[in-house]
């Protein structure tokens, strides 16, 4: 790809530094590298020495005079490797106390694939310094790479006969350290199977890109491999044998991304499962506005297995069955009337799941009472150990009262009701799978007790590679140097910026 970009002539151009910057750079030494000739001295500066792959880095290419006030350029070139993508509409350039850019850049400036040309064709000669900016994503392979070079043409006309000519110094570097990207693999806890019954390993990825294999094993030993697409991957897995199994994904660390591996997950692969039985329990008179206690009751008895318990459909929380087969939630019903209340069991190592509802009748609030709402903002995917802000926002609009923050039936914590009726609460999760969050709002003066839930899944910590750069040293990604090559001239710049590509 080639574009021409305009710009503007300049007047007598005091300095020139090219620079390749952008969003994203991350917080690292910069690297710098020089090299004089032709009365001109050539300094180069990588923002970050140890980028890692997919971060945007700032290359600053200045040419100035090595001593003499006589010296002038007349062109500057600046040379990248091929891995470094060209962020578009990025280039700024300044000379002489103005500054230009894509969208007001004459002729004087040429983008290529792996080239950034300053070359004013309306001007004789040019007082350096010079300067122009550019940003660019590593895209490199792990490992030591030269981040390119840059080349000029200098004179000194005062010299009979003029000195200077043409610089080549298109391998100057700095080298630069690119570092793998770290990436992890949270495996679903696998339905408990019965031998010879197919069931689904589930992954989701973070920072692997699609079309990655993900390695499942059983017991240590290879099963098959799923493709990442979407930050997920799966496989259908039939156990022929019964017996306590242990799962595990992993994801190989390529040249450009590091391996990471998911939690062990136990399975228990069951003979024959056996059919499990639920009974719903609703107490006392459920009464909008105030909580009821909702109790299942799962035989066979025994630890094990998530109860989900839904009210005409909508979850309204779940909760762990114990060791007496019980799973209980608090429920606080915002309509009055007929309603349904669904407890659906999970299932657990040799036994099935199942499901049973019981109606109920809801009755009406005090006609004093305000019924409200509480809405649970949706809870983005985040790795254990992070901290993600709950969000409640309860219909009074208001501040008064109190909202508690459950994962399961566990309290994370209670934070006030503020302005808009709004109440957060920051929850760090310190294990990973997925959760049912549930916010309930205690009531207020004539405003009764609401709650809202939402899903939250929790994926292991990125794993950073061990050694980032090692093994692997830059590939077919670490591209080439290219070349920056025109002519500066005397108090006015002009010329072409064609397309940087990659």
């Amino acid at each position: 790809m080639r574009r021409t970009l305009a710009a503007a002539s300049a007047a007598t151009m005091a300095g020139a530094a090219l620079v390749v910057a952008g969003s994203g750079v991350a917080a690292a030494a910069p690297v710098t590298a020089t090299a004089s000739d032709k009365g001109m001295t050539g300094i180069r500066t990588v923002s970050n020495s140890t980028p890692v792959y997919g971060e945007t880095v700032t290359v600053t290419t200045e040419l100035r005079r090595s001593g003499s006030n006589a010296w002038l350029a007349y062109w500057v070139k600046d040379h990248h490797p091929d891995c470094f993508e060209y962020v578009e509409n990025s280039l700024e350039w300044t000379v002489g106390g103005k500054t230009y850019n894509e969208g007001n850049a004459g002729d004087d400036v040429t983008v290529g694939a792996d080239f950034l040309e300053i070359n004013p064709w309306a001007a004789n000669s040019w007082i350096p310094p010079v300067v122009a900016t550019a940003d660019y994503v590593v895209n490199c392979d792990a490992g030591a790479i030269s981040s390119g070079g840059m080349s000029w043409d200098s004179t000194w006309f005062s010299l009979i006969p003029p000195a200077g000519g043409e610089v080549n110094k298109s391998a100057l570097g700095p080298t630069i350290n690119v570092q793998r990207k770290g990436t992890s693999v949270f495996l679903h806890a696998p339905t408990s199977p019965q031998a010879g019954q197919t069931v689904t390993l589930s992954v989701d990825t973070t920072n692997i890109p699609d079309g990655s294999q993900i390695t499942f094993t059983v017991d240590g030993q290879p099963v098959g491999t799923g493709t990442v697409s979407g930050n997920s991957a799966t496989l259908p897995w039939t156990p022929t044998t019964a017996g306590t199994k242990t799962v595990r994904a992993s994801f190989a660390q390529t040249a450009t991304h590091g391996g990471s591996q998911s939690g062990e997950r136990i399975v228990t692969v069951s003979p024959t499962n056996v059919n499990s039985n639920v009974t719903v329990d609703v107490a006392g008179t459920p009464k909008v506005g105030q909580s009821s206690q909702v109790t299942a009751t799962v035989t066979p008895e025994g630890a094990g297995g998530t109860v989900v318990f839904k009210d005409n459909g909508t979850v309204i929380g779940d909760a762990i069955v114990d060791a007496s087969g019980n799973a209980s939630i608090g429920w606080i019903p915002t309509v009055a009337g007929q309603r349904t209340i669904d407890a659906e069991f999970s299932g657990r190592p040799g036994v099935n799941p199942s499901s049973n509802g019981v109606p109920v009748t809801v009755a009406e609030a005090d006609p004093n009472q305000v019924a409200t709402t509480t809405v649970l903002d949706p809870i983005a995917t985040s790795p254990a150990g992070e901290p993600i802000t709950l969000t409640a926002t309860v219909s009074t609009n208001a501040p008064g009262g109190t909202v508690t923050f459950y994962d399961g039936s566990t309290v994370i914590g209670t934070a006030p009701v503020g302005a808009g009726g709004v109440a957060t609460f920051e929850w760090t999760p310190t294990t990973d799978g997925v959760r049912t969050v549930r916010a309930e709002f205690s009531g207020e003066g004539v405003n009764l007790a609401s709650a809202g839930t939402a899903q939250a899944i929790i994926t292991p910590a990125v794993e950073d590679p061990e050694d980032p750069t090692d093994p692997g040293t830059p590939g077919g990604n670490s591209g080439s140097a290219g070349s920056l090559t025109g002519s500066l001239g005397g108090e006015n710049a002009s010329g072409s910026l064609g397309s940087l590509g990659s």
